[in-house]
């Protein structure tokens, strides 16, 4: 059993970590995946992708989540041996609607997957060929809805039928004897509950059009989490949207299904980094970078907090602008936003940064010999603890802010 602190403080007492180190706060977790369980007005899957760490898993699984939506043979193997550990019985939605032809043979052969997503004929046939029972698979196809919404980055540029070919698709899908599905993201931090109602409305339209009678509709992730410069509506709103809209646009509401990733993992993850060095221009070089956890920082512009330690003791104090680099030799190795930290920062010093938990370890490279994998359970989020009153720690200004 890896050592378990009860604050930032305590672990910076302990230790003082070369390497960047994941804080991970299991309680939010788990309230936010009580949250997505008891307000969704369906079933709850995990996109894997955000965050595929152990702690992560594991914890979801002990939460009762069955289902998760993976995109590789290489997430269906770390699930399914997660779930093995933890004596759970996993559903697997095999979610990427382009897929190698041997990985769909051995996902459903091997691993008993049997839920896929496709976005055109080739790929149905590819299905068509490994599947020797359609009656027993469900195929979603993957739509794109003609409207545009707010979102921070969208996800209909590279998967997605237009509606004309979704309608054929779908059609073909349920001549084949498959279960026929549609599935459809609206974009990563999709900050406006009606890019759900408009694209429920058109797979409606779709599955009408089609003369098909949906087993499921998936309504994708896209959730935002709860970041200083980019956050929507209540969780509750969307809920309440969506379960709304499949009520107004279907004669028959179908089963609905979301998998969320960054709107479930985020905030239970804090990244603590390491000054390893400050120059007199105030360039700071961190002991990581945008080939480790802080990749998505130079692609969105989204507002993380910043609480400096020196030591197990918090720096406050005029700020300054600094320019961060990563560790790497290279030279793009930077943050295109400066990080506004203490004035008196110096090397070995130490940056926790909150919100940290979709898309940072899971995007982190080897690049150079620089890792960025280490976890740790912290029970409690100091960016929490400061929001609720209960510590002194103040948080510098945010990232670009």
């Amino acid at each position: 059993m890896s050592q378990v602190y009860s604050t930032s403080r305590e672990l910076l007492l302990h230790q003082q970590p070369e390497q960047p180190m994941y804080l991970f706060h299991r309680t939010l977790l788990e309230q936010s995946i009580e949250q997505f369980q008891q307000g969704f007005p369906g079933l709850l899957t995990y996109a894997v992708k955000a965050n595929p760490t152990a702690m992560v898993i594991d914890t979801i699984l002990q939460q009762g989540v069955e289902a998760f939506d993976v995109a590789s043979l290489a997430e269906i193997e770390l699930v399914q041996g997660q779930a093995k550990k933890a004596g759970k019985a996993v559903v697997l939605h095999y979610h990427n609607p382009i897929k190698p032809e041997a990985a769909i043979a051995k996902s459903y052969h091997e691993y008993g997957v049997r839920a896929f997503s496709l976005d055109d004929v080739s790929e149905l046939e590819k299905l068509m060929r490994q599947i020797p029972d359609p009656s027993t698979t469900e195929l979603s196809v993957r739509f794109v809805a003609p409207m545009k919404h707010a979102v921070i980055l969208d996800l209909n540029t590279k998967f997605g039928a237009k509606v004309e070919t979704a309608i054929e698709l779908l059609r073909k899908v349920s001549e084949a004897g498959f279960k026929p599905s549609l599935t459809f993201h609206p974009g990563t931090q999709c900050t406006t509950e009606q890019a759900y109602v408009d694209f429920i409305a058109c797979a409606a339209d779709i599955a009408r059009q089609a003369n098909v009678t949906l087993h499921r509709l998936n309504v994708g992730g896209g959730f935002p989490a709860i970041y200083v410069k980019s956050q929507g509506p209540d969780l509750v709103d969307y809920f309440a949207a969506i379960e709304k809209a499949a009520n107004q646009y279907f004669n028959v509401a179908p089963a609905l299904v979301c998998e969320p990733g960054r709107g479930l993992v985020n905030d239970c993850v804090s990244l603590l980094l390491k000054v390893n060095h400050r120059r007199a221009n105030d360039d700071i070089f961190l002991n990581d970078g945008i080939y480790g956890g802080l990749m998505e920082m130079n692609f969105a512009d989204l507002g993380w907090p910043l609480l400096c330690w020196r030591g197990d003791q918090v720096i406050a104090g005029k700020k300054t602008s600094y320019k961060a680099f990563g560790p790497t030799c290279d030279s793009i190795d930077v943050l295109k936003q400066p990080m506004y930290l203490p004035h008196q920062l110096a090397a070995g010093d130490y940056i926790e940064i909150p919100l940290m938990g979709a898309y940072s370890s899971a995007c982190a490279t080897q690049f150079n010999g620089f890792l960025s994998d280490a976890y740790v359970q912290v029970e409690a989020s100091s960016y929490c603890a400061l929001q609720q009153g209960h510590e002194e720690p103040v948080y510098a200004k945010v990232v670009g802010l």
